[in-house]
């Protein structure tokens, strides 16, 4: 990440807002920036429904094949294709929550940066009150717990694809 000077170099490259009309326009721009933090956490809320939805969807197919009749071996083939599936969807998944983590990350870092040059810094005084989120029992970042989900569907995927994919290929056989 960009160091304290790197981020108020380019963000008042042209020197601090001195004029009413700078400082009025400066904390405009303040204002787009929270209001672009907060879009971002909606577009996050969308992107995780979607992927919830579509988990929920590859579970579903991946029942209906458990379920089904028909050729044993078809089915841990279907299975197997489903759960690669799955597997690249959390990977998509994890990827995107890793992004829009850091894109939230250096928003603040604007965001804080600009109320240094306000009259009160909520956001920075948040933080401190939260311990910068080094203590774990004081704050835990919402991409830390929100990346388990992923990793959880993720896990019951590579499963089935290994167990599907060593019965399809005639190496594990279920007792009968």
């Amino acid at each position: 990440m960009a160091t304290d000077d790197e981020i108020n170099q380019s963000l008042l490259f042209n020197g601090d807002p001195t004029t009413p009309e700078d400082r009025a326009q400066f904390f405009e721009l303040y204002k787009i920036m929270v209001a672009t933090s907060e879009a971002l956490v909606a577009r996050r809320q969308g992107v995780n429904t979607f992927f919830l939805t579509m988990n929920g969807l590859l579970l579903t197919a991946l029942g209906l094949f458990l379920r089904g009749g028909g050729h044993t071996r078809l089915q841990s083939t279907g299975i197997f294709v489903l759960a690669a599936a799955g597997v690249a969807l959390c990977l998509a998944w994890k990827s995107l929550l890793k992004s829009f983590g850091q894109l939230n990350k250096g928003k603040f870092a604007i965001i804080n940066r600009m109320e240094t040059r306000l009259a009160a810094s909520i956001f920075t005084g948040e933080w401190q009150a939260l311990d910068k989120g080094d203590n774990k029992k004081v704050y835990r970042s919402f991409t830390s717990r929100e990346s388990i989900v992923p990793y959880a569907f993720g896990g019951i995927y590579a499963t089935a694809a290994v167990l599907s994919g060593l019965y399809a290929l005639g190496v594990w056989h279920i007792g009968k």
